[in-house]
């Protein structure tokens, strides 16, 4: 069994809905649960969104159902996908997706 089939964390992603014709985004997509492993990235001290901190998490999982502005809950909060999720393609034991999540 591979670190990325049997990760210690599970999430609940919610895909973005599709961008509507007057620019508003429609509804989220059906929720998928997905084992992975979520590692700490960056943290900035700055008044940002009125958050104190600004803290970005790694989430690597075998596949991972999410694009930019999905919903992630993670630890019973709200994150959203910073960015395009990364795919890494290798062999099949290593084949992976990154994303990076922020705090909502």
């Amino acid at each position: 069994m591979s670190l990325l089939d049997g990760g210690p964390d599970t999430v609940t992603v919610y895909p973005a809905g599709p961008v509507q014709p007057d620019g508003t985004r429609g509804p989220e997509g059906a929720p998928v649960v997905v084992q992975c492993r979520i590692q700490p990235s960056t943290s900035e001290e700055a008044a940002q969104l009125g958050y104190v901190d600004v803290t970005l998490y790694r989430l690597l999982a075998r596949t991972l159902p999410a694009g930019p502005w999905s919903r992630v809950v993670w630890q019973g909060r709200d994150w959203t996908v910073v960015g395009e999720p990364k795919r890494h393609n290798g062999s099949a034991r290593t084949r992976h997706d990154t994303a990076m999540i922020r705090r909502r």
